[in-house]
């Protein structure tokens, strides 16, 4: 009789449990499709807006674009910064790295089990479109490389890195990755 009480109250407490985290799953889904839908409809309505780039101060969280790679079917609203928080919501643009009206290599991040896990898939020649209230700029994959997350270095300006595209590597892992999966690509409109 005691085994039985015991174990209707373990099922109980599994089943109020999985409950929870189903419930905490769908409201991060839920939080996630519209922190992209509101950035979404932000730069839209600044579309119209002629401007010629993006504003001098960037402030952590304002939406900077979106990033689109057609053949992988990947979109994705850009919000400035790298944290955990930016991430959540979307890619972010990695603080001290360029915007693509003003030249130099800008560097995106995103979770590679959620927004970048396309990622994976990627070719040389690709075609990257990053669209911002300047309007749109295009992008060429010229490869891909796995490196230490202290390799830094892939975010400096260089000959065919006008874009790079940063997410955690191996994509299937489970935990903290050890490793950094780079896409860099070259501006060609």
């Amino acid at each position: 009789m005691r085994k039985r009480r015991w174990l209707t109250r373990l099922g109980s407490a599994l089943m109020i449990g999985g409950a929870v985290v189903l419930g905490w799953y769908g409201w991060t889904v839920h939080e996630r499709a519209f922190a992209q839908r509101r950035a979404q409809e932000w730069l839209n309505r600044s579309a119209t807006v002629p401007r010629l780039a993006l504003p001098p101060r960037v402030n952590r969280g304002d939406v900077v674009g979106e990033i689109v790679i057609p053949r992988l079917h990947l979109a994705v609203m850009i919000f400035e910064g790298d944290d955990a928080g930016i991430l959540e919501q979307g890619a972010g643009h990695i603080p001290g790295t360029s915007f693509p009206a003003t030249g130099g290599n800008m560097g995106i991040a995103a979770h590679r089990d959620t927004y970048f896990r396309p990622l994976r898939l990627v070719r040389a020649n690709d075609v990257i479109n990053v669209k911002t209230p300047a309007g749109t700029s295009e992008y060429a994959v010229t490869g891909t490389e796995i490196v230490k997350p202290t390799a830094v270095s892939v975010l400096k300006p260089a000959p065919s890195r006008d874009l790079t595209l940063v997410t955690c590597y191996p994509f299937f892992f489970v935990g903290s990755a050890p490793e950094r999966f780079i896409v860099h690509a070259r501006k060609i409109g």
